[in-house]
């Protein structure tokens, strides 16, 4: 019998989060974090402030939440089906399976990229893609160039992948990680296999 009240709230709570983050998000389109106060976007949500101050700190306290929100999706839906990266075909798999992470959540992908100063979210994410990545820092000494290999191959899907997602990401999640996938296989992991 209690289950029903407590369900009934956690709506209304998404439900709340989610029309101040709709707000806050058609705010930044025009200024920045610092320039949005939590009574502005509190009247244009049409939510109590007592109600935004029950949730969060500041507004630089929401948008920490909303990274950690976007992170935990990340790890559910990009990370956790990881099993092994040995083929093209399991790094097909991952790859498309971020971008369609990014596809899917659009909308708060860009907003945490546009408005993270110190780039914490897009550390925490690069750090844990590079976990599937053979490391090339691991096989190589301080003396060769091939050392920084994994850098530039991770470096290179994340700036592809943003330029993919503000061009409207037109080209599908498929065929863009097959492209990435054959470019990295192809190109930098056999320098890397070359040794």
């Amino acid at each position: 019998m209690s289950e029903k009240p407590h369900r009934a709230e956690d709506r209304r709570v998404k439900r709340t989060k989610k029309i101040l983050r709709d707000n806050l998000f058609k705010l930044l389109e025009t200024r920045t974090a610092d320039e949005i106060t939590v009574k502005e976007l509190t009247e244009a949500a049409d939510v109590n402030r007592s109600t935004f101050y029950f949730y969060y700190k500041d507004i630089n306290d929401m948008i920490r939440q909303i990274q950690a929100e976007i992170y935990g999706v990340f790890e559910a839906e990009v990370i956790a089906p990881a099993a092994s990266f040995d083929t093209e075909a399991d790094f097909v798999a991952y790859i498309t399976r971020f971008l369609l992470f990014c596809k899917d959540n659009e909308k708060i992908c860009k907003f945490v990229i546009s408005n993270d100063p110190n780039n914490n979210l897009t550390n925490m994410i690069r750090t844990r893609l590079l976990e599937f990545i053979p490391d090339s820092e691991k096989v190589f000494g301080t003396d060769n160039p091939k050392r920084y290999l994994t850098c530039f191959a991770v470096a290179g899907i994340w700036e592809t992948v943003l330029r993919w997602m503000y061009d409207g990401m037109v080209v599908p999640p498929r065929e863009m990680a097959e492209f990435m996938t054959s470019v990295y296989f192809v190109g930098g992991r056999t320098v890397l296999l070359e040794k």
